[in-house]
């Protein structure tokens, strides 16, 4: 330990992960208080015991890096061996994790509504997308021969028989996230007193006792009538991936989450009706006679839980959705692929003189049209020359903003994404000036620009911009064959297998449009959709960055550029989140004004991102 005092990037780096960055979380959680509305969770005892347990988690890490390891726990100075003995034999990133309970613990100790409900989700995302957009390549780089497996993990996808180990695990993994999504329905609906309430009420009532030993042995039994890995693996990823939509639309829509909860403490609801659809189909590939056993128990349960729902009908369809999304989610990805490359592949141009229309500029003139028409109606028709006049200024700067970054001989009209944020924020500037209130134009680009950006992705597909590095799975990868694709006549990787980037990023655009669509209508303020428009955006771009494989792209320090203008970006975001601002008056509603002023718009995206001049070689002239 000694030489790290005597290596100043190391000493840098542990003052900023030790001291600085928790001082700027309790920092963010404090003067954020007033913007979050859902009800605070407090509670001592709990939270001292998850900061021990989470202190302790990240010191027996640490330690395990050190004495395993032969280093620090550090990822910029990563240890030369790799670890797999103490936390690391148990689960991945035990240090991440032990953070975030710490975290958790200290603003549940705290009762702090900004630090549980925002600060502490963003960071957990966060630590997320830096393992999947960073530490996961660079531990497969460093080590590429050594095999990941961990007790608590779900097993490889694979014909071997599961080991009783693994049954457990997956058991442990899905009822621990049961639980806990539980809870923060509860918490969120306000119904029980946050802790002792919450998850702790599934264990209550005897009336109910029995109800509650035959939902959880039928869910505790399906895992042990798996014969294949593969089969115990899919289950335990769709058990998990219901739950995550739940929850998902639980904390946006507490009415809908409630109709999982228990009434008045019993427990009917412990094992949601979608998890047990989702059982019936893992265990309909068995024997016949368990089949049958276990088709009479899950009827008998479902029929018990939709008797005593608030809504039995809502609970159905809602139920359904889950199960048709988690249950069928390999088949519903490989569908959305598929017409991705469809779409990858669709390259139509059509020359006039010296002029050349291509057809995926219809995507950016639609996307730019669905903005500016969404936002009028969010917001009211006198704020709709304002968003027309925004996104002209969005592509102007996205075409400058590239073309210092990307501009070649070969690109001599690219877009940088992040171009438009700059061009955003002097809209907004010219907004203020005009005497509206710039926030509204924040607030509600916010909302609607991550389904224009959606729709701008179709451009990038058939551009074979953004594109994706190699990947050696037909299940995961896209091919490009069109000669004018940036994919083959600058990466020239015609035909190879690659990451559907751009897929990527329509998926992670859709939730979080519909997130903050969610916050628009309970009136949260502009600040705080903006500075979360820019976090999860952001967040979002670091994770895809990884995956890119575009040749022209500078690594500086072993991240992409763009990796870390996003983490700029998210930065300013987070200082978006402080700022207190009064809620600007609108007009909501449809109106032919807005429709012009959108079609204008539309009309100016679709020629600056379909139009060109082929046979120029002036600066701005061509799109290939």
């Amino acid at each position: 330990m000694k030489n790290m005092f005597f290596r100043p990037g190391k000493f840098l780096y542990a003052i900023a992960f030790l001291i600085l960055i928790p001082a700027g979380l309790w920092f963010w959680a404090r003067n954020t208080l007033a913007v979050i509305q859902i009800p605070a969770i407090e509670s001592k005892p709990a939270g001292w015991i998850m900061m021990a347990s989470g202190g302790f988690l990240m010191l027996w890490a640490m330690i395990a890096l050190r004495i395993y390891g032969k280093g620090l726990p550090m990822n910029a100075y990563p240890p030369p061996v790799f670890v797999s003995r103490g936390p690391y034999r148990l689960f991945h990133h035990p240090i991440y994790c032990g953070f975030a309970i710490l975290m958790i613990g200290y603003f549940v100790f705290a009762g702090s509504a900004s630090g549980i409900w925002l600060v502490s989700p963003l960071t957990i995302l966060g630590m997320t997308a830096l393992v999947m957009g960073y530490e996961n390549f660079d531990l497969k780089r460093r080590f590429p021969d050594q095999i990941i497996e961990t007790v608590l993990g779900i097993p490889d996808k694979n014909n071997a028989v599961p080991r009783f180990r693994d049954r457990i695990a997956v058991l442990f993994r899905i009822f621990s996230v049961l639980i806990l999504s539980n809870f923060l329905i509860s918490a969120v609906e306000g119904t029980s007193t946050p802790l002792f309430g919450g998850p702790l009420r599934m264990f209550r009532g005897p009336d109910t006792s029995l109800i509650q030993f035959l939902s959880f042995a039928f869910l505790s039994a399906v895992p042990f009538f798996m014969k294949r890995n593969e089969e115990l693996r899919e289950w335990a990823i769709s058990m998990i991936l219901s739950l995550c939509f739940l929850l998902f639309i639980a904390l946006q829509y507490p009415v809908i989450g409630a109709q999982y909860l228990p009434p008045q403490g019993s427990a009917l609801f412990a094992v949601p009706v979608f998890l047990i659809f989702i059982s019936l189909k893992a265990i309909y590939r068995q024997a016949v006679q368990i089949t049958i056993v276990f088709m009479i128990s899950a009827s008998c349960l479902v029929a018990i839980q939709l008797t005593n729902s608030r809504s039995a009908v809502l609970h159905f369809i809602l139920s359904m959705l889950i199960f048709l999304l988690s249950a069928y989610y390999l088949e519903i990805w490989i569908l959305i692929k598929s017409a991705a490359e469809k779409v990858a592949n669709s390259w139509k141009e059509w020359t006039y003189g010296k002029v050349r229309v291509i057809n995926h500029g219809f995507y950016n003139g639609l996307g730019t049209f669905f903005v500016i028409m969404g936002g009028g109606i969010l917001a009211g028709r006198e704020y709709t020359l304002a968003l027309m006049i925004c996104s002209v200024l969005l592509t102007i700067c996205a075409a400058l903003w590239a073309q210092i970054i990307e501009g070649s001989e070969k690109l001599k009209r690219p877009f940088g994404y992040y171009g438009s944020i700059v061009g955003l924020l002097f809209g907004s500037l010219l907004v203020w000036l005009m005497g509206l209130n710039a926030w509204v134009v924040l607030g509600v680009v916010s909302v609607v620009m991550p389904w224009g950006q959606a729709l701008g992705r179709l451009r990038c597909l058939v551009n074979g911009c953004c594109h994706g590095s190699r990947v050696n799975s037909s299940i995961i990868g896209i091919r490009f064959f069109h000669p004018r694709s940036r994919v083959n006549n600058i990466s020239g990787l015609k035909g190879e297998l690659l990451h559907p980037t751009q897929l990527y990023s329509i998926l992670w655009l859709f939730f979080v449009g519909i997130f903050l669509f969610t916050l628009w209508n309970n009136h949260v303020s502009n600040p705080l959709i903006f500075g979360l428009y820019l976090i999860l955006t952001s967040l979002g771009r670091f994770v895809e960055e990884a995956y890119r494989g575009e040749a022209q792209t500078p690594i500086i320090s072993g991240l992409r550029l763009y990796q870390w203008v996003a983490v700029v970006v998210c930065i300013v975001g987070i200082a978006m989140t402080f700022i207190k601002a009064e809620p600007g008056v609108i007009h909501p509603g449809f109106t032919w004004v807005s429709f012009i002023y959108s079609a204008i718009g539309g009309i100016f995206s679709f020629f600056a991102f379909g139009v060109d001049f082929p046979y120029s070689n002036a600066r701005f002239s061509r799109l290939v």
